[in-house]
């Protein structure tokens, strides 16, 4: 069964804040440093504790659609009643110095360790003018500086979890709920992933960034470049194998889903994230400069100028030598997915039934130290 998504432009939002996260954050902050205290200055720094959270009852309907993904009574889907999702449990409490924690389920390990960092990128579906969205794109970057490996997992938005103080939710809820601090929870809660940091982006602007970078090399398949070119009724001439992408055709390569699943998309968006670490690795000063301008005002993280300038020195060797690997959550055969019953006439789509001690392990397994 296919999931039901729309193809908005928010997803690639995503490509920047890997551009900005690797391309300036570790590039620029080490090679510009005479214009750190400019750079910096450019970026939306969030207060996780003074970001607006919803009530309870605010939160009823997030991320179940307007009301309108109503039961048709045609369908031939199996439709799942959203009471007969098994859900594990976890536990919420105060450490000593007062500030909550979150004890994930109790057989998953949390994972964590002086050789990594994470990095969670968030692209929000909101619009000019509006509030604080859903986090309908999550990859988390993790630098494994013991492996001398960055691996970028996708998380995917309509897994059914468990939100710590709401009820269970997608898992794009959480950010719209509670913003950075919520989401990071919800993902240790489930997953025992503790993230270091939130960068968070808008969707503007993306274009022109892939062509600073002179356009990104993506390997096509004979119907990703067969629907790419009858989009554009012949005007892009693409051939199956690699090819130089321009920003807009990187667009609407990690905005394609018509020919397969959202998946497949997932893994699009981190293509193109791959090749954008590539094409940094080559930027000149003039480039690089050109780049902040323009991508700094688009970005909002929870990390504060010193965790910034601490993580960029750190990381930034990692970037020319790392191994690159790509993966999701959760994992292929961990899960069930189709539609669901919210309540009465009105539906939504899920990955639910979600193994998390699976997903745990295999994350463990991945991030693991060397020995």
């Amino acid at each position: 069964m296919t999931p039901k998504h729309s193809n908005s432009s928010w997803q690639c939002g995503l490509l920047i804040a890997l551009c900005v996260i690797l391309a300036i954050f570790l590039i620029g902050l080490c090679v510009v440093t005479g214009l750190v205290n400019r750079t910096l200055g450019y970026i939306n720094q969030i207060d996780p504790d003074n970001e607006v959270t919803l009530s309870p009852s605010e939160a009823e309907d997030i991320g179940f659609g307007d009301g309108t993904e109503t039961i048709d009574p045609d369908s031939t889907d199996d439709i799942i009643h959203i009471d007969d999702i098994t859900m594990p449990s976890y536990t919420e409490g105060n450490n000593q110095g007062g500030s909550t924690t979150v004890v994930p389920t109790p057989q998953l390990e949390v994972i964590t360790g002086d050789h990594l960092v994470n990095i969670l990128l968030v692209g929000q579906d909101r619009r000019e003018g509006e509030k604080r969205q859903r986090s309908d794109s999550m990859i988390l970057v993790t630098f494994n500086k013991s492996t001398n490996e960055i691996t970028l997992t996708s998380f995917m938005r309509d897994q059914y979890v468990q939100i710590p103080g709401y009820k269970n939710n997608k898992l794009n809820a959480a950010y719209e709920i509670g913003g950075m601090k919520l989401l990071t929870k919800t993902l240790k809660a489930n997953f025992g992933v503790v993230v270091d940091g939130i960068i968070e982006v808008d969707f503007s602007g993306f274009i022109d960034v892939i062509d600073l970078l002179g356009g990104v090399d993506i390997k096509l398949t004979e119907a990703e470049a067969t629907h790419l070119t009858e989009a554009t009724s012949g005007h892009w001439q693409l051939q199956a194998g690699y090819q130089r992408l321009t920003g807009e055709q990187a667009l609407a390569y990690a905005r394609l889903r018509s020919i397969d699943t959202d998946y497949r998309r997932a893994e699009r968006q981190r293509k193109v994230v791959t090749a954008v670490i590539n094409s940094a690795k080559s930027l000149s000063l003039g480039q690089l400069l050109s780049m902040m301008d323009k991508i700094l005002p688009m970005v909002s993280t929870n990390l504060s100028n010193t965790q910034i300038m601490s993580y960029a020195s750190d990381l930034f060797p990692m970037l020319t030598s790392a191994n690159l690997q790509t993966t999701r959550i959760p994992v292929e055969g961990t899960f069930e997915e189709g539609i669901v019953q919210v309540r009465d006439n009105l539906t939504a789509w899920f990955q639910y039934n979600i193994d998390f001690y699976a997903n745990n392990q295999y994350l463990n397994e991945i991030f693991k130290k060397a020995n």
